[in-house]
């Protein structure tokens, strides 16, 4: 395995890069591919595989579907070198592996039913907590409370009572041998990580944080993932605000070293990485 510092890219810049729609990201990311890696993850495979099984396509559509898809599959290769940031099964560590991305997608889309009840959970949950916060009111204030905000007594015991009381969570903590949920302990399981996340990502939402919008519960799924297996990165690049603002928070409760880049730093400083 080459040893290299990792960036990663989420799903829509690696789209920009394909595309060529954002000034200057390819000289950015075809200067740095010596020094660094840019491995793809199961969460970009999500997100192509969404494009394609959320919708109908008439029959004279498929074969330009097909190409399209074969287009995506090898800029993600080229970019990526097909290394690969993988789920540790069980009580395992994510890590990295080679592979080309077509063969994720092909495992992403054999279990493909299963987003459609996350999906509509997804958005039962943002509709509940918009209902909750019509006015906005709340959203205004936590959306301006500072990155370590999770950490102060009020949100950090409510944090814990959340992970304490959810039994999986805790079962899988005791098979993985976890003293605690620090970031030491929850790197070493990637069962236990993903869960955590979406304990802590959830509560954000619950919070109104830099609230997602209910057409979003779709891309909000795929945005956690991207945020956790990028904690196996020495940065992460996204263009999303909200989801910038909401990863820097939930990376500096819990101590992942991963630095947060927004694609507007990562195109300005990245030649200096």
């Amino acid at each position: 395995m080459i040893e290299k510092k990792i960036i990663y890219l989420d799903y829509n810049v690696f789209a920009s890069h394909f595309n060529n729609d954002v000034a200057g990201l390819r000289e950015v990311v075809d200067a740095l591919k010596e020094k660094y890696m840019f491995p793809y993850s199961p969460a970009h495979l999500e997100d192509l595989g969404s494009s394609i099984m959320w919708r109908k396509f008439e029959e004279e559509e498929i074969k330009d579907v097909a190409h399209r898809c074969g287009e995506r599959l090898q800029s993600i290769s080229d970019i990526s070198n097909n290394y690969e940031i993988f789920p540790g099964q069980g009580n395992n560590p994510t890590r990295i592996i080679q592979e080309h991305p077509g063969q994720c997608l092909m495992r992403v889309l054999e279990y493909f039913d299963r987003n459609r009840f996350l999906d509509s959970r997804e958005r039962k949950l943002l509709k509940d907590l918009k209902a909750s916060d019509v006015d906005g009111a709340r959203s205004r204030i936590a959306s301006n409370l500072p990155v370590t905000f999770l950490s102060s007594a009020e949100y950090d015991s409510e944090i814990k009572k959340k992970f304490n009381s959810d039994a999986v969570l805790q079962e899988n903590a005791r098979q993985a041998g976890l003293p605690d949920f620090s970031w030491e302990s929850i790197s070493i399981s990637h069962q236990v990580l993903e869960h955590v996340f979406e304990i802590l990502m959830n509560y954000l939402e619950e919070l109104r944080f830099k609230p997602e919008k209910v057409k979003m519960a779709r891309s909000r799924m795929h945005d956690v993932t991207h945020a956790i297996y990028a904690t196996k990165a020495n940065f992460f690049v996204t263009g999303d605000d909200r989801f910038c603002h909401k990863v820097r928070v939930a990376y500096t409760y819990l101590g992942v070293p991963t630095k947060i880049m927004h694609l507007d730093e990562f195109l300005k400083t990245g030649h200096q990485l």
